[in-house]
């Protein structure tokens, strides 16, 4: 006779038993069901002749609210239960139930959600077609729980919480992708508040108009970060903080199809949210300009360096008109840009 283990502290509701079976052959899984999660957070694989065909879990966010509590036996109301009866009810009501179905292909899930956790945090990844479509992080703290999520519609990636939403305040980004750049569209309560931009390469005809914008260097390529509007909301308005991914990463925001740049996306915002407190991502070394935008686009006023395969130069720009003009190396040019910010900071 083989190994077996049995569970009674969970419900899957597509298989409502009382109890649970899971048939060991060689010390591994081989026939039935087997749990690998924990008392907070049960989930449970199926195998059919050692392999793994179903994954059965249940929604975080639910869980979170308390939701997963709702079993009660059909009978409860027909008859008075004896003891045995009422233990047995009260067992049941209490088990988490798994309403969640995914499945395996060649031990890997290619249809419903994996899960990666952390002492303080849960991933879910939904995946359609062995392809992400949504990453929810549902974070714990004494006292404290948000839900971020992120969702790919089309061509479009919705970033919102669901929790924040449940206590009065819809804050939502959009993120899409214009031309040579990423723009990150900020609402709050379905009214516009802010921009950021996330610029590959610096082609000064496809900059984002009205932004302010900095140029800089790393891992051999060009890139730029802006912002417009906010006011008083940039400060305390970030749900995944796509700044720090873009200064840390930002060669994945070169991806020209959405599904493969949202892959990446995804993974980088896993280890955003695992980078332990009191971090952040290097400055770039090298910069390359600072420059406001106008509309129609133009340099209304900045700094910004220039080269080509015959010369290097810098050239300053103030009320939408070129100001100075000089040549310089991209390394003495990065005092002159030091000087240049130091100059409008104090002014």
């Amino acid at each position: 006779m083989e190994d077996f283990i049995e569970y009674d502290s969970f419900l899957i509701v597509e298989k409502p038993q009382k109890i649970y079976q899971g048939f060991y052959k060689d010390g591994k899984p081989y026939n039935g069901y087997f749990s690998k999660g924990n008392v907070e957070f049960p989930r449970v694989d199926f195998y059919k002749d050692g392999i793994a065909k179903f994954q059965y879990s249940l929604d975080v966010y639910q869980m979170a609210l308390g939701g997963d509590e709702v079993y009660e036996s059909e009978e409860e109301d027909s008859y008075q239960m004896n003891e045995d009866d009422y233990n047995e009810y009260v067992k049941n009501k209490y088990r988490p139930r798994l309403n969640i179905k995914s499945v395996y292909k060649n031990g890997k899930i290619a249809d419903g959600y994996e899960y990666e956790e952390m002492s303080s945090a849960i991933f879910s990844k939904k995946i359609e077609n062995r392809e992400i479509k949504e990453l929810h992080i549902d974070v714990f703290a004494m006292h404290y729980y948000q839900r971020t999520s992120m969702i790919l519609k089309e061509d479009t990636i919705i970033i919102e919480s669901p929790s924040i939403a449940a206590e009065g305040e819809k804050f939502q980004t959009n993120l899409t992708r214009k031309d040579s750049y990423w723009n990150l569209r900020y609402t709050l309560n379905e009214e516009y508040i802010g921009s950021k931009y996330f610029v590959i390469g610096e082609e000064t005809n496809k900059l984002p108009k009205n932004s302010m914008l900095f140029i800089y260097d790393k891992n051999d390529n060009t890139y730029g970060y802006g912002t417009s509007d906010f006011k008083d909301f940039l400060p305390t308005l970030n749900l995944i903080d796509l700044t720090n991914i873009f200064f840390d990463k930002p060669e994945i925001f070169k991806s020209q199809k959405i599904d493969m740049f949202f892959r990446d996306l995804v993974e980088a915002s896993i280890i955003e949210t695992k980078r332990k407190e009191g971090t952040s991502p290097k400055e770039p070394e090298i910069y390359r300009g600072y420059l406001i935008t106008g509309d129609p686009v133009n340099i209304v006023t900045g700094i910004r360096f220039y080269e080509d395969d015959k010369s290097s130069y810098y050239e300053e720009y103030a009320n939408g008109n070129s100001v100075k003009k000089e040549k310089i190396d991209i390394i003495n040019f990065q005092k002159v840009f030091k000087n240049y910010l130091n100059k409008i900071r104090n002014d």
